[in-house]
């Protein structure tokens, strides 16, 4: 079985499921990171040259390579699991747990990260201004908030601290 963390950019995907292949003793993979090591090029490059649909082709050919694997943690896009067949792909040997974080939080963390300009804006909005890029990630939610809910076997709170136990017991209960 895999765990594939779900949310929106900024929930702690990527952080949470290093921590918790740790744990676990599991091996981690970031489909973001998988795209990039793919094509050769950074995100918002293939997105300025090739467009989001583009993309969205890629996140489901690596949905479809990675499917089969077996005691990893799979850190997805922020929009991967729009698409139901990646969900269907990821669910054949795996649980989905979404980190719901508030977009304001989600706003935060990117801000005071590393990864910031590694994100590519989702609409017209200059997100390297923290109010618009917040107003992104605030109409991001709302058009994906179902998708996120639907597709999750287990949904965890990731505006406070996670406690991995908790998660990992929960998952057993699945």
């Amino acid at each position: 079985m895999n765990i594939v963390l779900t949310g929106m950019r900024g929930s702690g995907k990527s952080y949470h499921g290093r921590k918790l292949a740790n744990v676990l003793g599991w091996k981690f993979l970031d489909t973001d990171d998988l795209i990039v090591k793919k094509t050769g090029e950074k995100i918002p490059e293939i997105v300025q040259k090739h467009g989001w649909k583009h993309f969205r082709k890629l996140e489901t050919s690596v949905s479809s390579e990675i499917a089969d694997l077996d005691e990893h943690i799979i850190s997805t896009g922020g929009g991967l699991i729009i698409n139901r067949e990646n969900e269907q792909l990821l669910r054949k040997n795996g649980k989905i747990i979404f980190l719901y974080r508030s977009p304001e939080n989600c706003a935060k963390h990117i801000v005071g990260g590393h990864k910031h300009k590694d994100r590519p804006a989702l609409t017209d909005r200059n997100i390297e201004d923290p109010a618009q890029l917040q107003e992104e990630l605030e109409e991001i939610w709302q058009e994906r908030e179902k998708r996120y809910r639907e597709s999750a076997d287990l949904i965890v709170d990731a505006n406070e601290e996670v406690e991995l136990k908790k998660v990992l017991e929960k998952l057993q209960d699945l």
